[in-house]
C-alpha cells in the first residue's frame, strides 16, 4: 500500500489514509505516518488559498515522492517497472485515459449501454483538477473549521472526490487501470452493489406495505382483507423477468416461535459452558429468530438486551451476562420465558442438559426441538382424548353386558 501498490484497492486505502492524515486528527497508527510531518504543514485553519495548497500537495505526493520511490532500484524490475511521476501542469493538460475518448457517446458505454456520469472513468486531467478542487473545498470558509477533525465518509461528496481523484492519480503513477467514481465509492465504502440495491428495494416495499396497514387500520378493516401482500424480491435472478413477486399473506404457522406464545425445548451439551449472553445470541436470536430478547427465570430477568456485556450498570441492575446457566441456578427441566417486545414475540423454553449431544450433528452445542402445542390446544387435545377414552370404555362395558345377557339366555 505504501510503496508498491498493485491493485486499485491498495490505492484507495492509501487515499483514505491520506485524507485522514491531511484533514483528520493526529493518529500514529495511520499507514502514512511517515508523511505526517510533511502533510501537517498544510493542515491549518488559517485563511489560505486552497488551490495553492492543493497544488503543493499534488507536487509532493505524485511527483516528488514518486521520484524518490522510483530511485529505489531494488524494488523494480522488468516485470515491475518503476512508477512514473506526474507534474500538475502536465497532468492537467492530459485528456487521455477517460471514457470521454473513443467511440462512446455521452451517457453511453463502449458497448452502447446506458451509463451514469459517475460510472465513467475520468481523464487524467479531470482527476488532477478534481484533486486540487477537493483540497480547495476543504479550505473553503464552510469547511476550514473542520480541518484537523474530519474523517473520511463515502457519503461526503468532498471527501469522496478527494479520495477518488487521489487514488486514480496514484494508479496512474503505478500504471494501474483507474476507476470511475461509482467503482471507487463501492470499494472505498465497502459497498456491494447487488446488496445495496436489494436493500433499497426492500426498504421501499416496507414503506408501501406500511401504507396499506395504516389504510386498513383507518378503515377498521382486517389486515388479511386489505391490500397488504408478501412480496418476494427475485434479484439478481428475476422470475419471468420480474424482480418483484407478490403473494397473498399466509396464515400464522402454529409451529412458528414468532407467531405467538409457544413452548419449545432446548438441549445444550453443558450448562456450565454456556454463558447466558452467548445462549441468548446463538440460540434465542440466531436459531429462534428473536431480535432483542429478554430472558426470565422464576419471574426474574436473567438477560436484558440493554446489557449484552458485563458492566457496572449491568451489575447494578442485578444482571451478569458473563454468568453461566449453572450460575443462574438452571438445571435440566428449568422453564425460561423469552420476551421480545420489538417483535411482539414471546416463547417458553424448557432447557435440558445432554452431555451426549452429537458434536457432528449439532456443532453449535445446542438442539432446538419442535414447539409443543400452546396451552389452549393442549387442553383441547386432552379433553378430546378423555372423551375418546370414555367412549371406548362405554363401548367395552356395553359389549360386556351384551355378552352376559347371551350367557343368561343360554
Amino acid at each position: 500500500i505504501r510503496s508498491t501498490p498493485e491493485k486499485p484497492v491498495h490505492c484507495l486505502t492509501w487515499a483514505k489514509n491520506l485524507f485522514d492524515l491531511c484533514f483528520g486528527p493526529e493518529d500514529e497508527s495511520n499507514l502514512l505516518s511517515d508523511l505526517a510531518a510533511e502533510m501537517r504543514q498544510f493542515q491549518t485553519q488559517e485563511e489560505v488559498d486552497g488551490e495553492v495548497v492543493g497544488k503543493k500537495i499534488f507536487q509532493s505526493l505524485f511527483c516528488d515522492d514518486i521520484e524518490k520511490q522510483a530511485a529505489l532500484e531494488d524494488l523494480w524490475s522488468d516485470k515491475r517497472p518503476p512508477p512514473q511521476p506526474l507534474r500538475f501542469e502536465e497532468a492537467a493538460a492530459r485528456t487521455d485515459g477517460g471514457a470521454q475518448n473513443g467511440s462512446a457517446a455521452v451517457g453511453q458505454g463502449q458497448n452502447g449501454e446506458a451509463m451514469l456520469e459517475t460510472q465513467k472513468v475520468p481523464t487524467v486531467s479531470g482527476d488532477a483538477k478534481g484533486f486540487v478542487k477537493a483540497v480547495a473545498a476543504m479550505y473553503a470558509p464552510a469547511r476550514r473549521g473542520l480541518i484537523g477533525q474530519s474523517c473520511f465518509s463515502k457519503d461526503d461528496p468532498i471527501s469522496m472526490d478527494f479520495v477518488h481523484c487521489a487514488a486514480n492519480l496514484r494508479m496512474e503513477n503505478y500504471r494501474i487501470s483507474r476507476l470511475s467514481r461509482w467503482d471507487a465509492q463501492s470499494i472505498a465504502g465497502a459497498i456491494i452493489p447487488a446488496v445495496a440495491s436489494t436493500n433499497a428495494i426492500v426498504a421501499g416495499l416496507e414503506v408501501v406495505q406500511l401504507i396499506h396497514v395504516i389504510a386498513a387500520v383507518a378503515k377498521k378493516q382486517p389486515i388479511r382483507e386489505s391490500q397488504c401482500r408478501t412480496v418476494w424480491v427475485r434479484y439478481p435472478e428475476p422470475s419471468r423477468k420480474k424482480i418483484l413477486q407478490p403473494s397473498s399473506l399466509q396464515n400464522p404457522n402454529k409451529d412458528c416461535f414468532v407467531c405467538g406464545a409457544r413452548t419449545a425445548r432446548v438441549a445444550v451439551r453443558s450448562f456450565a459452558d454456556w454463558k447466558i449472553a452467548a445462549f441468548a445470541k446463538s440460540c434465542v436470536q440466531s436459531a429462534m429468530g428473536a431480535h432483542r430478547p429478554a430472558i426470565y427465570h422464576n419471574s426474574s430477568c436473567i438477560h436484558d438486551p440493554e446489557y449484552p456485556e458485563a458492566s457496572e450498570e449491568a451489575e447494578e441492575e442485578g444482571l451478569h451476562p458473563e454468568w453461566s446457566l449453572t450460575e443462574w441456578g438452571l438445571s435440566s427441566g428449568s422453564l425460561l420465558q423469552v420476551e421480545d417486545e420489538g417483535q411482539g414475540f414471546s416463547c417458553n423454553l424448557v432447557v435440558s442438559e445432554d452431555p451426549e449431544l452429537s458434536e457432528e450433528q449439532f456443532p453449535a452445542g445446542f438442539r432446538v426441538e419442535t414447539a409443543a402445542a400452546p396451552p389452549a390446544e393442549q387442553e383441547d387435545g386432552a379433553a378430546k382424548r378423555k372423551a375418546e377414552e370414555a367412549a371406548a370404555a362405554e363401548e367395552a362395558a356395553a359389549a360386556k353386558r351384551a355378552k352376559q345377557d347371551v350367557v343368561e339366555l343360554e
